[in-house]
């Protein structure tokens, strides 16, 4: 996955994070064929447990080698974010968001983060 790659690149300098929030197509709501025939088929988690089972399941699927972390069930990141369904962040130590994609898989752009990282950072080491 490119986005393990990216954070490989830059791990001396840029910490980084997988949000999970809310599921955004469960078999119990608005449901996608994509999904389906990914066999991708989860309810939404009716508490932190269950959400935080699904993100395990999550990571592990996506293979992620960067920490997942969980979005509480009001889904507070989600809304300060824009976050579903997807979203790349770059946030500086001060906490000013430095750059972000479109939000939605039309804007997963990994190759722009990275780009807005060595822009922030200075090139891959």
């Amino acid at each position: 996955m490119r986005l393990n790659e990216i954070a490989a690149q830059f791990k001396d300098r840029v910490d980084f994070y997988c949000v999970y929030i809310q599921e955004a197509h469960p078999d119990d709501g608005w449901q996608v064929q994509q999904n389906l025939d990914q066999e991708i088929i989860l309810n939404a988690p009716g508490n932190i447990d269950e959400r935080a089972a699904i993100a395990e399941v999550c990571a592990l699927r996506l293979n992620l080698a960067m920490p997942m972390l969980l979005d509480d069930m009001t889904d507070q990141a989600d809304r300060l974010y824009n976050a579903l369904p997807e979203r790349l962040y770059l946030i500086d130590e001060a906490g000013i968001v430095r750059f972000k994609t479109v939000a939605g898989s039309r804007g997963f752009e990994p190759e722009a983060w990275a780009a807005a990282i060595a822009g922030l950072v200075g090139p891959p080491g």
